[in-house]
């Protein structure tokens, strides 16, 4: 007998149907790394974080916070399409639970926007300051690097990084891991690993963006594409003040 069909015999749920054992066997993955799915779930409208809660090969719940712009069923609509159509991972819609923040205008104002970039090269090397904006607050972030495109390109993201973690609260911070160029059809695309270390865990972030006539300032904004999302849902230090 098929290992299927002896459980339904010993847990007979319907007597229709195995509803509950085709939910469980659809959410059965074969990995337990969450990081491409959370990844892709981000990136959708309205989501600005997701979680997913697994035992052994199971995905039990997937946790969600996102914005008002989009309904909740059709939040979870896109997760369910998107997952399956990019991994194959078939997800009933009852695991997944939706918590929306009101006061969507707030929670925009707190967009990162880069102000400006610095540049100084000197016989020893390059130094970088990054500066950042959320409304009227302003941080500064620097680096030094070599006097390689790949360092300079490094201490960019890096002072970037430096300035996110300003606007932050304790016990929250970016850290910058890596940074590729990656051909993509005819374009260059900028691609900037990050990881958020919060509460003692850590998360695994990637920003991306096409190289622009400035590639310095790519290299800034592909920084900012890995957080911007993210940081809508984390405590700032301080939510109106003046410069750094």
């Amino acid at each position: 007998m098929k290992p299927y069909a002896m459980f339904w015999k010993r847990h007979p749920y319907s007597p229709e149907k195995p509803d509950i054992l085709e939910a469980l066997m659809a959410q059965t993955v074969l990995s337990s790394d969450t990081t491409p799915w959370k990844a892709l779930t981000e990136k959708l409208p309205g989501v600005l974080s997701v979680e997913f809660v697994t035992e052994g090969p199971v995905v039990r719940e997937v946790h969600v916070l996102s914005d008002q712009s989009r309904s909740p069923k059709q939040i979870v609509r896109d997760i369910q399409s998107a997952l399956l159509a990019r991994f194959q991972l078939d997800l009933d819609h009852r695991i997944i639970s939706v918590a929306q923040i009101p006061g969507l205008p707030t929670v925009v104002q707190r967009r990162l926007i880069c102000d400006k970039l610095e540049l100084s090269t000197g016989r020893s090397g390059v130094d970088v300051a990054v500066s950042l904006r959320v409304g009227d607050v302003y941080h500064k972030g620097v680096a030094r690097s070599d006097l390689s495109s790949a360092g300079r390109n490094r201490a960019i993201a890096q002072a970037t990084t430096d300035a996110i973690n300003q606007f932050l609260a304790a016990g929250c911070r970016f850290c910058f891991e890596e940074l590729k160029q990656v051909p993509i059809g005819s374009q260059v695309a900028v691609m900037v690993g990050l990881r958020l270390e919060q509460a003692g865990k850590a998360e695994a972030l990637l920003g991306a963006c096409y190289l622009g006539e400035d590639p310095n300032f790519s290299v800034a904004l592909a920084t900012l594409d890995g957080v911007n999302r993210r940081i809508l849902t984390l405590p700032f230090a301080r939510e109106e003040g003046g410069n750094s």
